[in-house]
């Protein structure tokens, strides 16, 4: 049911996260997340890691978000001229949240599956945006100790379409933040089933039974390559052949794009491109390297991340007892059994 009293509820900490700007910050959201099959829309992903930045990961993640809704506004990009329903723009915009919250989760090795929502329900009140989370998936996002990616809200924001976000998460969980060069290898095949490309009929890229790589490159690559290139966690490099990507060949046919990027763990401090731009003065000149040195010096930090980087984008193995734990309560089924 729905009162005007929830919207007061809270309200301490409201005043705490939220004023008249919209701030980029970071969040984080476990693998298991960032891999499962979701259907929010551009919109909704964009509030829901804004959502999200006023979560502390490593706390447990509240069951219910409160939002300003002129934030969520500028962030969905309702502009100016529409303030007139601004409420209306926005339902319009975010206001299937819950039934776009669908998650599903799949192990091709152990055959584990698992399904559900993890937003139980959204209400709209004057000034303010109510998500009521779903208590069996509050693990994906708080009391995380490992297993967990950071990113970056400013970075999702930037986005222009869903494709670009998956992608995003993509080269995220796949980034090494000990390095800032990256690089890594990601098949065709891998990106047809990413982007829930069909395998012939309409939207396949198929014609005659050949595969038109060159309008999937102009069509789908690199618009969300353009996306990547702008962003400031992760940043994709240009190549010296024009493109953000090498074309990886069997024979003569492309099966795969080799792609190199820079990732900075601290983007609000320096961004991606800023970290490559401090790393190529530090290689080219000894004298900066020893600033940087005396800068640091007795300050390091020795503690170890055990993450391991895999240049190939292949499903990662998780602890799926702990994701039964975790998530099959939402299934109905009692904890330590098996379906």
């Amino acid at each position: 049911m729905l009162r005007e009293t929830d919207e007061q509820y809270h309200q301490i900490e409201l005043e705490e996260y939220f004023d008249s700007t919209v701030k980029p910050d970071l969040f984080a959201v476990s693998r298991i997340f960032a891999e499962a099959r979701k259907q929010m829309t551009l919109s909704e992903y964009k509030m829901f890691a804004y959502a999200l930045t006023s979560v502390k990961w490593k706390d447990k993640c509240p069951d219910i978000l409160y939002l300003d809704k002129k934030e969520i506004a500028k962030i969905v990009g309702i502009t100016e001229s529409d303030a007139s329903d601004l409420s209306q723009h926005v339902k319009r915009s975010v206001g299937d949240l819950a039934k776009h919250s669908y998650l599903e989760f799949s192990d091709k090795a152990s055959g584990a599956w698992a399904n559900g929502f993890f937003v139980t329900s959204i209400a709209f009140f004057k000034n303010r945006i109510r998500i009521r989370m779903n208590q069996d998936y509050l693990p994906l996002f708080g009391k995380m100790e490992r297993g967990y990616i950071t990113m970056w809200s400013g970075d999702i924001f930037k986005m222009r379409s869903e494709r670009a976000v998956k992608f995003y998460e993509v080269l995220r969980e796949n980034s090494d933040t000990r390095k800032e060069m990256q690089t890594g290898t990601i098949s065709i095949r891998f990106l047809k089933e990413l982007f829930g490309i069909p395998k012939d009929g309409k939207g396949s890229y198929m014609y005659k039974g050949h595969f038109r790589r060159t309008e999937f490159e102009k069509r789908v690559i690199d618009p969300i390559c353009e996306d990547l290139a702008n962003t400031e966690m992760i940043q994709l490099i240009l190549q010296p052949n024009g493109k953000y990507y090498e074309k990886v060949k069997r024979g003569n046919r492309v099966i795969a794009y080799k792609l190199f990027w820079t990732i900075s763990s601290h983007p609000r401090v320096a961004s991606a491109a800023e970290v490559k731009e401090i790393q190529e003065k530090v290689d080219a000149d000894a004298q900066v390297l020893k600033v940087a040195k005396d800068i640091v010096k007795g300050k390091k930090n020795t503690k170890k991340d055990g993450t391991k980087f895999n240049t190939n984008f292949q499903q990662r193995d998780y602890d799926y007892d702990a994701l039964e734990a975790a998530l099959l309560a939402a299934q109905g089924a009692p904890e330590g059994t098996e379906g």
